[in-house]
C-alpha cells in the first residue's frame, strides 16, 4: 500500500526526524491522560499503542499499571522509548512494526490506541489500520483514535492535495482531516459500539513548544466477532 510522505518511505521520514531528538517531547498527550480513566472504567489490563513514537503515552500507561505494547516504524523512536523506560524502571514491550501489515495475534489486547497515526495515511491504509485495530482487540475491548478535525487550523491554511480533506503540512507530511461522517464510516456499527465521538482540543508539547490541536476523539467497543 502506498504511503503519503515524500520521499517514498514514511519510515525514512520518521527515522530522520527521530534521529535528531524526541520530536514530541516527554509529556503525555491530554488524550492519553484521559484514556487512563477510560481503561480503568472498562477493566482494561493490556494496551496496544500503535505508532507510539518515543513513548510519551505508552510510558504513561505503563506508569499507571497497565501491561503495554508499543509499536512504531521508526527504530530511532523506539530507541528513545527504551532509554526512557529503562531510566524509569518501567516494563513495556516495544516492537518495530507497521500497524497496517502487522502479524500480531488477533484478540491480543484489551484496548488498542492510535493517536496521530491514522490521519497520516491515504484512504486504503486508513481502512486497513482500523481493521487491524479491530482484529487485535478482544471482543468487547476498547479502541481509541485521535485524528485532526476539519476544525483544525491547518485544514484551511496548509496546501491542498488531490485527495479530498488532505493537506500538506509545513514539514512535508500529508495529513488527512476528518469530519464526523467520515469517522463514523470507519467505525461501522456492525463492528464497533461507538462510545464517544467528540471534537476535543488535544494538548501536547512537541519539540517546537506547547500546542493544542482540534481533533476528533473516537472511543469504541469492539462488538463480538461471531
Amino acid at each position: 500500500m502506498g504511503r503519503v510522505v515524500e520521499p517514498d518511505s514514511l519510515t525514512a521520514y520518521w527515522e530522520a526526524r527521530y534521529a535528531q531528538g524526541l520530536v514530541y517531547g516527554t509529556e503525555p498527550t491530554s488524550v492519553g491522560r484521559r484514556l487512563v480513566g477510560v481503561f480503568r472504567a472498562h477493566g482494561v489490563r493490556t494496551v496496544l499503542e500503535a505508532g507510539c513514537g518515543s513513548g510519551r503515552d505508552a510510558l504513561l500507561y505503563a506508569r499507571e499499571g497497565f501491561e503495554v505494547t508499543g509499536t512504531e516504524i521508526s527504530a530511532n523512536a523506539l530507541r528513545w522509548a527504551r532509554q526512557r523506560a529503562e531510566a524509569e524502571g518501567l516494563r513495556l514491550t516495544l516492537l518495530r512494526d507497521d500497524l497496517a501489515e502487522t502479524n500480531l495475534p488477533p484478540g491480543s489486547f484489551d484496548a488498542a490506541v492510535a493517536i496521530h497515526l491514522i490521519h497520516l495515511q491515504p484512504a486504503p491504509v486508513r481502512r486497513a489500520m482500523v481493521n487491524q485495530l479491530w482484529r487485535l482487540t478482544r471482543d468487547g475491548g476498547i479502541l481509541a483514535l485521535a485524528n485532526y478535525s476539519t476544525g483544525e487550523a491547518g485544514y484551511t491554511t496548509w496546501q491542498a492535495c488531490p485527495e479530498p480533506g488532505t493537506r500538506r503540512d509545513p514539514k512535508g507530511k500529508l495529513i488527512h482531516f476528518f469530519d464526523e461522517a467520515e469517522l463514523r464510516g470507519l467505525l461501522p456499527p456492525d463492528r464497533f459500539d461507538l462510545l464517544t465521538l467528540e471534537e476535543v482540543d488535544l494538548a501536547e508539547v512537541p519539540d517546537s513548544g506547547p500546542v493544542t490541536h482540534r481533533e476528533w476523539l473516537a472511543i469504541a467497543r469492539k462488538t463480538c466477532a461471531c
